[in-house]
């Protein structure tokens, strides 16, 4: 058995990863893998090998089956509590979060340090309909992650926003946090200057857009965005000097970066509005 003081995530991974000869004998066929884990468990069962069955399982969505397997683990290695959270897991995606739910708090209760038992309490209870909760608890996963990635901060903004009576200055509270903790990543930079922008709020947009460029090695795609919120102000002139500038630093690029298509794209689209401003 894992201890629990091992790090969750290896363990999670762990349960697909150490195939070992099993990947070597099912050429990456899962329903082959399934054929060789089965017939190490009429050899020998143990609680880990009807773990990876069931991880297979849960991946092809034979819900039954898999939970069947993490039943049998648990009955071979009853303290093994890290399949609660699996079971947990299976239940949300078999679309059933209040089967779900308390064996995820069960887990939570067991392995509080481990972010990604708050992170899937938070989408279970999203799934119940309990956004605010559920953005909560990704909240305490992300105090207790070493390092939060952009789409917990991100879903934590998203969960708020789609709480009863949202308020807009909390969204962006969780999104800022993100920002101060991991920089200003476009994901998170972006859906803020998006509710900047419902609200009308264009000179904290412009600003937003400003400590992102400050900060970031490539800028072409800020000054393209500084543009388009100064034409929503009828700034026209300012407008054009970001998008000239736009220009300019794409065409500083590298060719390799010159000619991929988001930057043709962004090129493309500069260009337009230059014209649309010339012609109005």
């Amino acid at each position: 058995m894992v201890p629990m003081k091992a790090p969750f995530l290896g363990l999670c991974l762990g349960a697909l990863v150490a195939f070992g000869t099993v990947c070597a004998r099912g050429h990456g066929d899962d329903h082959l893998l399934i054929d060789a884990l089965t017939e190490e468990l009429t050899k020998k069962p143990e609680a880990d090998l009807f773990i990876r069955r069931g991880e297979l399982y849960r991946h092809h969505q034979e819900w039954a089956k898999a939970e069947a397997d993490f039943i049998a683990a648990a009955r071979l290695d009853p303290k093994l509590t890290t399949l609660d959270f699996f079971r947990a897991r299976l239940w949300l995606e078999a679309g059933e979060p209040a089967k779900a739910q308390p064996l995820v708090d069960r887990f939570v209760g067991s392995a509080p340090h481990e972010p990604e038992g708050w992170f899937l309490r938070g989408e279970i209870l999203a799934a119940l309909g309990r956004p605010e909760a559920g953005a909560a608890a990704y909240a305490e996963g992300i105090k207790r992650a070493p390092t939060p990635r952009p789409e917990h901060f991100l879903r934590c903004a998203k969960l708020l926003a789609n709480a009863p009576g949202a308020d807009p200055a909390k969204v962006l509270a969780a999104l800022d946090d993100g920002i101060a903790r991991i920089g200003p990543v476009i994901s998170l930079v972006d859906y803020a200057l998006k509710l900047e922008l419902e609200r009308k709020n264009y000179a904290a947009a412009l600003t937003r857009i400003d400590a992102a460029m400050e900060s970031s090695p490539r800028r072409e795609a800020w000054f393209v965005r500084r543009g388009d919120i100064l034409v929503q102000l009828g700034r026209p002139n300012e407008a054009i000097t970001a998008y000239r500038a736009a220009l300019s630093e794409i065409d500083a690029l590298p060719e390799r970066y010159r000619t991929t298509v988001p930057v043709e794209k962004l090129a493309r689209d500069a260009l337009t509005s230059l014209q649309r401003i010339s012609s109005n």
